[in-house]
């Protein structure tokens, strides 16, 4: 009963100031627009009924005198309204409805920038998810620029150490992998290696101190798959090289940890029974 009566003294009051209602399709079309819905109910009065004092807008809107100048404040900042002063009293007129057009297109291109601003860093949030979680994640790449994928997640990642697994196989990426040698000297990582005893190999020896690599050789059948297999952080990586590869990094400290623990038993075990170019480092 309350309800019903408060609506007729809204009315009253309309008519008392010759006042146009809110139609509620009309503000569901300009809330598309981006306002909230008391923003689109004030713009939708300036709309429909021209020059009003904040009083006024008050009374078609339903929202208090202070919310009302807040939103008329907010009209103004959004180019949807305009003050108009004569002596003491000032009023509001609506400015064109192209404007929220603007408006729309402008909200457009940020939601545009934020989606893709979250794709660009959404390996980093789904890091800190699977370094605090015991799910384990995966992502799976596609050819070449899965393999780039890999060694770049790495640097992003940036550990102290990287255990690598090398095939005898590659991607036959040379300039890409030379500058991301050069990329993982400046972060200071080191990388332990078990590579399998190839010509190209021993002649890599040479440049092995420069790039803060340290190589255990094994012989070239004890691995024959050609897949490399990268440990860093959290995440074991593994680059398929055999035609139509894929490439999947899987996120997990637990599978991660026995992954190291895998490799520090192999590199032991080829240090100490097969003939190295140099002394191993220690792990």
């Amino acid at each position: 009963m309350r309800k019903k009566l408060s609506i007729i003294v809204d009315k009253t009051r309309l008519r008392r100031y010759n006042l146009v209602m809110l139609n509620e399709n009309d503000v569901h079309i300009i809330e598309r627009a981006g306002l909230t819905e008391p923003q689109a109910k004030t713009y939708l009065a300036l709309l429909r009924n021209g020059a009003l004092t904040p009083t006024k807008i008050s009374e078609i809107t339903g929202e208090t005198r202070t919310n009302t100048y807040a939103l008329l404040d907010k009209l103004s900042e959004l180019n949807l309204a305009e003050k108009i002063e004569k002596g003491k009293t000032a009023s509001y007129i609506a400015l064109p409805p192209s404007n929220l057009e603007l408006l729309a297109e402008k909200r457009r291109r940020a939601a545009i920038n934020d989606e893709q601003n979250i794709k660009n860093n959404i390996s980093v949030l789904t890091d800190i998810f699977y370094a605090h979680s015991s799910i384990p994640g995966a992502k799976t790449y596609f050819g070449e620029e899965g393999v780039k994928e890999i060694f770049k997640d790495t640097l992003r990642v940036s550990p102290d150490k990287i255990y690598l697994i090398r095939s005898s196989a590659d991607a036959g990426i040379f300039d890409f992998i030379n500058r991301y040698r050069e990329a993982r000297v400046k972060k200071k990582i080191h990388t332990y290696a078990i590579t399998p005893d190839y010509p190209d190999g021993r002649k890599n020896v040479a440049s092995d101190e420069e790039y803060l690599f340290h190589r255990v050789m094994a012989p070239r059948d004890a691995y024959k798959t050609p897949v490399e297999i990268d440990i860093y952080g959290d995440k074991i990586a593994f680059i398929d090289y055999s035609e139509n590869g894929t490439s999947t990094i899987i996120t997990s400290p637990v599978i991660a940890a026995a992954m190291r623990e895998l490799f520090i038993l192999q590199y032991r075990h080829w240090a100490e029974h097969y003939q190295q170019p140099y002394e191993p480092a220690e792990l």
